[in-house]
């Protein structure tokens, strides 16, 4: 049996996580958390298999080292995040919107010691240094910078 703690702010987020994972017949949340004091404490406490947070407390609250893999859940891929991911070493990074079946299987690569990480969630491109690439680029790069600075009237 995979014993799971999930960390969700949103309520109805965490019980449809909730709901889902224990209709697994390997899966079963032993804890659920909105903020990190009480995910850190359940942590200790159950000691899980799994972990499962959202990356919004890595975002507002920092770094965090637990004594379980860790899988990191976003809602959308925003630049930063993936290194945020890494850095906590996180063993799993994947959308919410995740399908159950790309959850569960995530779950059980992780518990087997595969890291999971969605290529869907890559940094979004970066557009710095944009303008020096090329003169079609940077002149188009530069109008539609200098349309932005100037608002529409």
């Amino acid at each position: 049996m995979i014993r799971i703690v999930i960390q969700e702010e949103l309520e109805s987020i965490r019980e449809t996580m909730i709901s889902l994972l224990n209709l697994e017949d390997d899966m079963q949340v032993v804890g659920q958390a909105a903020d990190r004091h009480d995910a850190l404490t359940l942590i200790h406490q159950l000691k899980p298999d799994l972990f499962i947070m959202g990356i919004e407390m890595l975002e507002r609250d920092g770094p965090l080292k637990v004594e379980c893999p860790l899988l990191v859940l976003t809602t959308f891929a925003k630049m930063g995040y993936r290194e945020k991911v890494e850095q906590v070493d996180a063993e799993g990074y994947l959308p919410k919107d995740s399908p159950s079946e790309e959850l569960t299987s995530s779950i059980r690569k992780i518990i087997k010691g595969t890291r999971v990480y969605s290529p869907k969630l890559e940094d979004p491109p970066s557009y710095e240094g944009l303008e020096s690439r090329s003169p079609v680029k940077r002149n188009y790069f530069t109008m539609i910078m200098n349309k932005m600075k100037h608002p529409a009237g």
